[in-house]
């Protein structure tokens, strides 16, 4: 129904709607994932800290130069210098992925092995391709389950749906457009209910330094906000709690 209420709304403006699509697909810079390795170790003291990030191309650090500078990179030195403890860190993300193609693409090359954390980062993609928020909440429930057994009992934290109606490169009304349906797919994600999954909303106040060039993905100071409030998030976790508690630093960020 929400749907079939955005596009109504957005029915006058039609024509125009097409024409800036168009103009966007064509003039938006296509920026290569960040340069360096898909898994490393930050160093620390104690039994490390397993993380995996999966996502479209924020997972993969789309608009920074190095992988020390994306999300998966901030992440793991935020929760090394909040733990003391090591951070074995990986990234599987795929640039215009939606949540079915990253679950087709991805999840085969990720290995079975048990994580403290797994991190979620799509819904850019699924807005783009205007997904239905029922459609993508049952995606999204399909990737979660295949990749349970992936990871064993480590908590996901879902990032909510990166706010399109914020994004500098798009145009008046493709924006309000695709902001609308971003905040109907993250309104959907919000509720989803899943054993050992937590939705973690992202509120930044969004300006233009956030960005990378191509006014569309995050540069080095929109992944390290993003990365700070998301390890916010972790550190409400009771796993990443007791982690810190070991180490005398229980206090969330």
């Amino acid at each position: 129904m929400r749907g079939k209420l955005i596009n109504a709304l957005a029915l006058p403006a039609l024509p125009l709607l097409l024409i800036q699509s168009r103009i966007l697909y064509r003039k938006i810079p296509r920026l290569p994932p960040a340069a360096g390795p898909r898994a490393g170790l930050v160093e620390g003291t104690g039994a490390p800290l397993r993380v995996l990030v999966v996502g479209e191309s924020t997972a993969v650090g789309v608009g920074v130069d190095t992988i020390d500078e994306a999300m998966v990179g901030r992440f793991a030195r935020i929760l090394n210098t909040r733990t003391g403890r090591p951070v074995a860190w990986e990234a599987a993300g795929l640039s215009g992925a939606t949540v079915s193609e990253g679950h087709a693409h991805l999840l085969p090359g990720i290995a079975a092995r048990p994580r403290d954390l797994v991190v979620i980062l799509f819904g850019a993609n699924d807005t783009l391709a205007r997904r239905p928020a029922r459609a993508f909440a049952e995606d999204m429930r399909a990737l979660l389950t295949d990749l349970r057994p992936l990871v064993g009992e480590a908590p996901i934290l879902i990032s909510s749906v990166p706010p399109l109606g914020t994004f500098p490169a798009l145009p008046q009304p493709l924006k309000a457009y695709l902001g609308a349906w971003s905040n109907w797919l993250d309104s959907t994600m919000a509720q989803l209910n899943l054993p050992g999954t937590h939705y973690a909303p992202v509120n930044i106040e969004m300006e233009a330094v956030l960005f990378a060039s191509d006014g569309f993905h995050p540069g080095p100071v929109g992944y390290h906000a993003w990365a700070e409030i998301l390890a916010a998030a972790a550190f409400k976790l009771e796993l990443l709690l007791e982690q810190a508690a070991a180490e005398d630093l229980s206090t969330p960020l």
